[in-house]
């Protein structure tokens, strides 16, 4: 099935689809707007939760089956999910304080999975500019489109984020991706 729309967070849909973990019973999509990935990860997990802070985008979120929408701040959430994602979202706080709040939230033995954006620098982030054309032409061949939705600019670097991550999230892996983005995997150990 085809997507209503293509943007550079939903280019990474069929990655964050892939760390779902095959038993996972519960899933948490943090910032879900119109509940696109939520929908989605509803077709290989029975129970949803699909979360929000904005209202206004949240209202547009289709319903389906085995998904729930809520309008939160993920900080305060209790409960744990077997697998956590949060897209495009993890800017919007404080990066330690996202962190351990995305750490609390996944359960024993379950995922986490970010892309998330970081704030550039052409000193620390001149390799990644050379690839602006492969960028624009991938922008042209899809015709971007986004939902309204509200927007933050990244105030953390990469290198913020990875020191952050090593701390609050032992042996998370972060990667640099095409489209301004990186992804950040963590397995929580099943006895911690």
């Amino acid at each position: 099935m085809r997507d209503p729309y293509w943007n550079h967070n939903t280019h990474y849909h069929p990655w964050l689809l892939a760390q779902l973990p095959a038993t996972a019973d519960t899933a948490l999509d943090i910032g879900c707007g119109d509940g696109l990935l939520a929908r989605k990860l509803a077709r290989h997990c029975p129970s949803v939760l699909g979360v929000d802070i904005d209202a206004p985008v949240l209202a547009g979120a289709a319903p389906a089956p085995n998904v729930t929408y809520r309008q939160a701040d993920f900080r305060y959430l209790t409960g744990t999910f077997d697998y956590v994602t949060a897209v495009a979202t993890l800017h919007h706080v404080p990066v330690d304080e996202g962190l351990t709040a995305l750490r609390r939230l996944v359960a024993p033995g379950g995922t986490l999975a970010v892309v998330g954006l970081w704030s550039m620098s052409l000193r620390a982030d001149y390799d990644y500019l050379l690839r602006y054309p492969l960028i624009r032409a991938v922008d042209l061949l899809y015709r971007k489109s986004d939902p309204p939705a509200p927007t933050h600019d990244p105030e953390e670097t990469l290198d913020d984020i990875r020191r952050s991550a090593a701390e609050i999230l032992p042996g998370a892996t972060i990667r640099k991706r095409l489209l301004w983005r990186y992804t950040l995997l963590w397995h929580r150990p099943a006895s911690g």
